[in-house]
């Protein structure tokens, strides 16, 4: 079967005259079962909005019944205008047939093996003029396909729907015979139902997978210490063993998460980086005299090591300031998730990737990152709530507003439905955005995640979202302030607040902005002296690091802020800081002075003071160790032990 079907408005107009109630049941089954998945553009929504299953009881509506079966993917007009144009405006398909068109192309690009099933011809005619790389057929022969894959009861029902589906295309076509010459499509149509038995008779190949699947599978077992079956070991033959030091990765990786905080991201990254190369000098080494067959099972059986690994290196990468250096071992770990088709692992790999785009102001990149990121979470059933946001966000900063307001619109519908999780996803994107320097992002979404906790009462949050709202504004330079412009305008059609709502939450944002004001004023006492670091943080207090500020001699400004403090810049004229967003700043009993800090740094960055440190080598640079992961990352972590 094909890994993504592009299905067309016609097909689902033939289900809902046609299919019988249990249809969606075999189909869901079906797909799950052969991980393949259907895929729409939001033009499809429109047309087929009224479609409902006439078969059905109570005639339910098609389009919210298939909610949760449909991938829906936004297509750009520039993308349309240009197939439009490759194929030639006289001949060209619609414009919903054409970006059902795009999106086949883009989805093959990915590597995808795609099937476009419509029973237009023109569309098969005009992708094979502009030579596209994926197959068309008609909803007969799809069906027929999904046939083939099910169980006798399945394979049954579904062969009987498709004959239907075929006399009605049958019918049309012959309809027409007046108007264009049907012979050719007549042919397709005959041609895909052929090929459909021939794959279904040649399953050598597939056999061929399956058995170095289970090797595969086998040998993961195995580095896990799980049983085996001895035939199984008697083919893997030295594999076990050879595979065997990617253990450690794992087994440094929980000590590392479970320590609470890191006091050392540089070391910890240093570690992490020269074990990574212990083990895949010894894996190399071990596998170097083996065939390719057998190196091939075994790096696919390690890839889940190496992602693992390859993602904590990205996020020590990130939180020591790196972000170049962080996007090439999230890229690695994009590349390893491929290789063990862990489609939960592509999307986390990729929605890191699209933050450090943000971050880069590379808006183009960033908005195709969530976009892929929002298929993957949608074929796995994984929520897509953070995906949308980010891809709607992206693609108004790429001035792409018909994207941006499709992608929020669907953000919207997910958000409606549970807000208590829409609030704690979108705490998430905020401080994710905070720890890639863009603050004037995060409060946009933080606002958001604000409306949505007051409307339904959690007081826990509000409170945890007051706080990283005062970070956020506090951390908000001048230069950033118009920066997004339009953005605030986008976002308030994510949640729409009642007025009665919308004054409880103008109240909190007022009472932020006003301390955000308090502790915006330069410190009463500073002084010139050294003395103990606690005279103005507290002890046992934290700082965190809001951004760091290099000029060309390579001397560093910390700007961090305190809860209690607000915003200071500490002055390291020795440089060599190693630190991003979201660090912890502990001084470890070390002297200070404190100097007033001048008009320019304070209008910038809303600086109260000038730290100075008697011994620059007390400063340290923490994070929490459980950012290394993430939780899906975290579980598949635990299950390896």
């Amino acid at each position: 079967m094909a890994s993504h079907w592009v299905v067309d408005s016609n097909c689902f107009i033939h289900l809902g005259s046609m299919a019988r109630d249990g249809f969606l049941s075999d189909l869901n089954d079906i797909l799950r079962k052969e991980s393949t998945s259907l895929h729409v553009t939001p033009g499809v929504h429109d047309e087929i909005r009224t479609v409902r299953f006439q078969r059905w009881k109570g005639k339910p509506n098609l389009l919210e019944k298939f909610s949760q079966t449909l991938t829906t993917v936004s297509v750009s007009d520039g993308e349309i205008s240009n197939l439009a144009q490759t194929i030639g405006e006289k001949s060209s398909p619609q414009d919903v047939d054409l970006s059902l068109m795009v999106l086949s192309s883009k989805l093959s690009q990915e590597g995808h093996s795609v099937t476009l099933v419509s029973d237009d011809y023109k569309m098969t005619t005009t992708a094979n003029k502009v030579n596209l790389k994926f197959e068309t057929c008609p909803p007969s022969t799809f069906l027929q396909r999904l046939a083939d894959q099910g169980d006798d009861r399945q394979r049954s029902r579904l062969r009987s729907l498709s004959r239907r589906v075929r006399a009605a295309e049958m019918k049309y076509a012959i309809s027409r015979a007046g108007q264009y010459d049907i012979q050719k499509k007549l042919t397709w149509m005959v041609d895909s139902l052929l090929s459909t038995k021939l794959v279904a008779d040649s399953d050598v190949d597939d056999q061929n997978e399956s058995d170095e699947s289970a090797l595969v599978k086998a040998l993961i077992r195995s580095l896990r210490g799980e049983r085996v079956k001895n035939s199984y070991i008697n083919k893997l033959g030295s594999l076990p063993d050879s595979c065997s030091p990617v253990t450690k990765l794992d087994d440094h990786l929980s000590s590392l998460t479970s320590s609470g905080n890191l006091e050392d991201i540089g070391l910890a990254y240093e570690e992490c980086s020269d074990l990574l190369s212990e083990v895949l000098e010894a894996t190399g080494l071990a596998l170097a005299p083996l065939g390719e067959e057998l190196a091939e099972i075994a790096h696919r059986a390690m890839a889940g090591y190496f992602y693992r690994t390859e993602s904590a290196l990205g996020m020590l990468s990130r939180m020591s300031g790196n972000f170049k250096r962080s996007r090439l071992h999230l890229s690695r770990a994009l590349s390893n998730a491929t290789l063990v088709d862990d489609r939960g692992a592509e999307m986390r790999a990729m929605h890191q990737l699209g933050l450090l785009a943000l971050a880069s102001k590379n808006w183009k990149r960033a908005t195709e990152l969530f976009e892929v990121a929002d298929r993957q979470a949608q074929s796995i059933s994984a929520n897509r709530l953070a995906h949308l946001v980010l891809a709607s966000v992206a693609s108004h900063l790429s001035e792409n507003q018909e994207n941006a307001k499709q992608y929020l619109k669907l953000a919207n519908d997910i958000l409606s439905k549970n807000k208590p999780d829409a609030v704690n996803v979108l705490i998430s994107v905020g401080t994710s955005l905070l720890a890639v320097d863009c603050p004037g992002l995060a409060i946009e979404i933080l606002d958001e995640a604000m409306e949505c906790a007051i409307e339904v009462g959690l007081d826990d949050e509000l409170d945890l979202l007051a706080e990283t709202l005062l970070l956020a504004n506090t951390a908000l330079s001048e230069r950033e302030q118009s920066q997004y412009e339009g953005l605030r305008q986008l976002l308030d059609d994510l949640n729409i607040l009642s007025s009665e709502i919308k004054q409880e939450f103008e109240s909190a944002i007022t009472d932020i902005e006003a301390k955000v004001e308090s502790l915006s004023k330069p410190l009463d006492d500073t002084w010139k002296d050294w003395q103990p670091a606690a005279k103005l943080i507290p002890e046992g207090s934290d700082m965190t690091v809001i951004r760091i500020e290099r000029d060309e001699s390579g001397r560093v400004l910390v700007v961090s802020h305190h809860t209690e403090i607000g915003s200071v810049g500490i002055w390291l004229p020795e440089g060599g800081v190693e630190a991003s967003p979201g660090n912890i700043i502990q001084l470890n009993q070390s002297r200070i002075k404190v100097a007033p800090p001048t008009k320019e740094l304070q209008e910038n960055h809303n600086i109260r003071g000038i730290i100075a440190i008697e011994k620059p080598d007390a400063i340290s640079f923490g994070a929490r160790a459980q950012e290394i992961l993430d939780d899906d990352d975290e579980d598949e972590l635990s299950s390896s032990q």
